[in-house]
């Protein structure tokens, strides 16, 4: 018996067909990772082409920050831009616009009721003075460019006056904090570099001569200033190379001399006018270690502020004074109160005792209650 078949038409996939789907599925997701991948890769370029761009910046910066060269670690960025900041704003924009070059030193010379002027810290040559140079020592414009600053100098502050010039102390004395760790940061200048570091401003007395006067002037003449360095091109034909000149830019400012008010009495009376006591202050720690001194104290003792600084102030009183002394300082360890000292006498540099009186106050931390350290108002008992 035979069966019968029926022929339809039947849909034959080809089974390549259906590899090539399976492939193309597979081919997008490769793709999805692959794309994924290569975001992350940018995004990872990107970012490590900025911070290379950011440390970059900040290598600059610290090079052009004296102080980065003398510390083991890198200042933060923030330190960083204040200081650069600063730095322009010293050298750039030192004066309005509205203001000549003339008017700025008229004013500045009115305001300093001295006079300004310039020396070379290599030799100690003048090299520039103001007019009003004649209105305090007598001398002309002309008689002090180019002479010898130590011509006109005392002779026992000619070594206080090199030393001012050559720089060697000037390492800051502050001492500088971490931002971070609020820790101080332990920092080693070499001598070369802190001698032509920029900037560094000081105070200090000595004396000068007057041109109409034979022997030295009694008043003593106080200079504020900084040391700068001036680039200078040579003059010679086919030489275009410069160097650094480092000077000393600062203004003279006459101070009242110890000897003269101390021996000034009235012509018709014969008593002494009523005239203000010389003080300066210091800091002290609780063993009574110099913390500070203020500039005052070189009118007075003969010490720079450096000299002071770190002995113990029982070094220099007299062995008869130091038992109310101390008692004093116990007192204001104890109390809170201020603690005037009897009259007592403090060695100056040159050997002779002086008669100084103290109001002595200790500083307390709000939160401990705990004595941190004193202060001393000291005046001199004429």
């Amino acid at each position: 018996m035979l069966e019968k078949c029926w022929w339809g038409p039947v849909t034959v996939v080809p089974a390549e067909s259906q590899d090539s789907d399976g492939d193309d599925s597979g081919d997008d997701g490769t793709s999805v990772r692959t794309s994924d991948t290569n975001k992350k890769q940018n995004h990872s370029e990107i970012e490590k082409r900025r911070r290379d761009k950011m440390n970059t910046y900040i290598t600059e910066l610290s090079a052009m920050v004296p102080m980065c060269h003398a510390m083991s670690r890198k200042l933060d960025k923030l330190t960083c831009n204040i200081s650069r900041r600063s730095e322009e704003n010293t050298e750039g924009h030192y004066k309005p616009a509205f203001l000549s070059d003339q008017e700025l030193k008229t004013l500045i010379l009115q305001a300093a009721e001295g006079f300004l002027f310039v020396v070379g810290c290599d030799r100690g040559r003048i090299l520039y003075v103001s007019e009003s140079v004649s209105q305090i020592l007598n001398y002309s414009q002309g008689d002090l460019l180019g002479q010898s600053w130590f011509d006109i100098l005392h002779p026992k502050d000619v070594a206080k006056v090199k030393e001012q010039l050559s720089s060697s102390d000037l390492s800051p004395r502050e001492r500088l904090i971490d931002a971070k760790t609020m820790l101080p940061v332990k920092t080693d200048m070499p001598q070369g570099v802190s001698r032509l570091c920029p900037g560094a401003r000081r105070s200090f007395f000595c004396r000068m001569k007057c041109k109409q006067a034979t022997q030295i002037k009694e008043e003593a003449d106080t200079t504020t200033g900084c040391h700068r360095r001036k680039k200078q091109q040579h003059s010679e034909e086919g030489d275009g190379d410069s160097c650094n000149l480092s000077c000393l830019v600062a203004v003279g400012r006459l101070q009242p001399s110890i000897t003269t008010s101390h021996h000034l009495l009235s012509p018709t009376s014969g008593r002494r006018p009523n005239l203000r006591p010389i003080q300066f202050i210091s800091r002290h720690a609780m063993d009574g270690k110099f913390l500070f001194v203020d500039q005052r104290a070189t009118l007075v003792l003969g010490f720079l502020p450096q000299e002071l600084i770190g002995t113990s102030m029982y070094e220099y009183y007299q062995h008869e004074d130091i038992p109310h002394l101390t008692k004093s300082h116990k007192t204001v360890l104890q109390s809170p109160q201020k603690t005037t000292t009897q009259v007592y006498r403090f060695r100056s540099k040159e050997g002779c005792y002086i008669r100084l009186q103290s109001e002595w106050k200790s500083f307390r931390n709000p939160w401990t209650k705990d004595v941190e350290y004193l202060v001393a108002k000291n005046s001199l008992v004429l």
